[in-house]
């Protein structure tokens, strides 16, 4: 990942300024950017979940329409 992706993820998932993402460096740049990475990891997750609700009440209103 580039210097520009990583401040995009810290900007992005942990609402910081660019111009201070941009300064992070050493520890403190790789534990936010793992702190990044557990929040796009979960919203991931959550989106999935989301999509496989919305397909069983699809399937349900199909069924129910059907029968």
């Amino acid at each position: 990942m580039t210097t520009q992706e990583e401040n995009w993820e810290m900007m992005t998932l942990l609402g910081m300024r660019w111009e201070d993402a941009g300064k992070v460096e050493g520890d403190d740049r790789e534990f936010l950017l793992a702190r990044a990475n557990e929040i796009k990891v979960d919203l991931m997750k959550r989106r999935e979940q989301e999509v496989q609700m919305q397909n069983q009440m699809r399937q349900q209103a199909q069924a129910a329409a059907g029968a």
